[in-house]
């Protein structure tokens, strides 16, 4: 049976041989800049995940969520730029429409009351 000292000895032995691994975000930061762009083009953490893992980078997905979580300002800049990009590609592209140019907009309907801010008809209901 161990004694309180002998534990207490192998626990310190224990602690003086003890070598921290690296973070698993730290496996991360090399593919920060490809991470960072899914997360902006909102793939989920799961997604990033699976891609990761395709290419032989074994990491959970609770890891890349807290990777992206610290790098959260970085990927709503990129995120931001893409947005833009993406606006001022569709406001340079003609507008594409199967409707003729000339056709006239669709008339404008008349107010269901005939006065502003009166309410309009009752609905019918059944007597219960």
């Amino acid at each position: 049976m161990s004694t309180p000292t002998d534990i207490h000895a192998a626990l310190l032995e224990s602690a003086k041989q003890y070598q921290h691994s690296v973070t698993p975000q730290a496996v991360l930061e090399p593919f920060k800049e490809a991470i960072l762009l899914l997360r902006a083009k909102y793939a989920s953490y799961e997604t990033i995940t699976e891609t990761l893992t395709s290419h032989g980078v074994q990491v959970s997905g609770a890891t890349v969520r807290k990777f992206c979580r610290r790098h959260h300002a970085e990927m709503r800049r990129l995120r931001t730029a893409l947005d833009a990009e993406r606006r001022a590609a569709a406001a340079t592209q003609k507008p594409h429409s199967d409707a003729p140019a000339s056709a006239s907009p669709p008339p404008e309907r008349p107010p269901l009351t005939p006065e502003i801010g009166k309410r309009g008809p009752r609905i019918a209901r059944d007597e219960l």
